[in-house]
């Protein structure tokens, strides 16, 4: 039902597709049954009141070159929809391709400055070049998250195969945005974890994917609040859950949650920074890999995102 609803709503269609709403391509099919009906009604009212051959004729010809035009109209629109995407998938690619090369020089050159060079330095000028690092992880961060994007998008999302272990991964990740929480106070717990418990999966990727759901279990927690992180096998599939206690989800945005460039009006007043790729992002990378992602979340009483992936098999 909230499927169908959501396909009604041609207003919205049109806004996220960036068309008119007679250009939808919903409007389009919408009006196409309409259509059809009242030439239905029509061929069945002449052909009762008629017995002559012509008007039938006459009747069905009109009927098909109706169809045939609206249909025409539809994979006309469709098929422009589709060029420009593939235009715009292409141009995220090699803008963030032509990005990345002096993002890394530019890390290079402040990691050698910090390492060498950082005696000759004083505190301002230290503080502008960690600043400058920051900057730098953060564009680089967006960088990659437009590259994994556009290969979503072209279907171009390659997945290696590495054995690795989830304990030490998820470890890794928490160390990661232990300054994050400590930056607001926040305490990270997690429970026990099988210390042979190994997945295999592509170690880069599943990194990519524990650094969004505990980043963000962080960001929109509240203040002095918990993280809890919890592993479990059942099924053959190691699950990776992660509760906060933060501001929760709004009933009418959990349908949107998952789309590429969503971002919660609660969070955009927060004025938390974020791009509303990661969970996108995310869930290719899981599902893709024979995963699967879920979350329940009530507003203002926190969330709980979860993902599973198959344990001692592919993902």
């Amino acid at each position: 039902m909230r499927i169908i609803k959501n396909d009604l709503d041609l207003k919205k269609q049109a806004r996220e597709l960036n068309v008119s709403i007679w250009q939808a391509p919903s409007f389009l099919f919408l009006m196409m049954g309409i259509i059809m009906a009242v030439l239905m009604v029509v061929i069945f009212i002449v052909a009762r009141n008629q017995t002559s051959i012509e008007y039938l004729i006459i009747t069905e010809t009109i009927v098909v070159i109706t169809i045939f035009s609206i249909g025409n109209i539809i994979i006309t629109n469709m098929e422009k929809l589709a060029r420009i995407n593939k235009m715009k998938s292409e141009f995220v690619a090699i803008a963030s391709h032509q990005l990345k090369t002096p993002l890394t020089g530019i890390g290079w050159d402040i990691e050698l400055i910090l390492s060498k060079y950082k005696e000759g330095l004083d505190k301002k000028q230290l503080q502008i070049l960690r600043k400058i690092e920051q900057s730098n992880i953060v564009m680089t961060k967006l960088v990659n998250d437009l590259l994994d994007v556009a290969r979503i998008d072209q279907g171009d999302l390659s997945l290696k195969k590495d054995k690795i272990n989830f304990k030490k991964v998820i470890e890794k990740i928490i160390e990661k945005n232990k300054e994050l929480a400590a930056y607001s106070d926040i305490k990270i717990i997690i429970g026990k974890v099988r210390e042979n418990l190994d997945i295999r999966c592509d170690e880069k990727k599943i990194e990519v994917v524990l650094d969004n759901f505990i980043s963000n279990a962080i960001k929109y927690n509240k203040k002095n609040g918990r993280v809890f992180i919890t592993v479990k096998e059942k099924n053959k599939k190691a699950i990776f859950c992660i509760k906060d206690e933060g501001i929760g989800i709004l009933e009418n945005e959990k349908d949107e949650l998952f789309n590429k460039f969503y971002r919660g009006r609660a969070v955009t007043k927060m004025g938390i920074v974020g791009t509303g790729l990661g969970l996108y992002i995310a869930k290719n990378i899981i599902e893709q890999g024979n995963g699967h992602i879920w979350y329940k979340s009530a507003e203002g009483k926190g969330s709980e995102f979860c993902f599973s992936v198959p344990v001692d098999t592919i993902l």
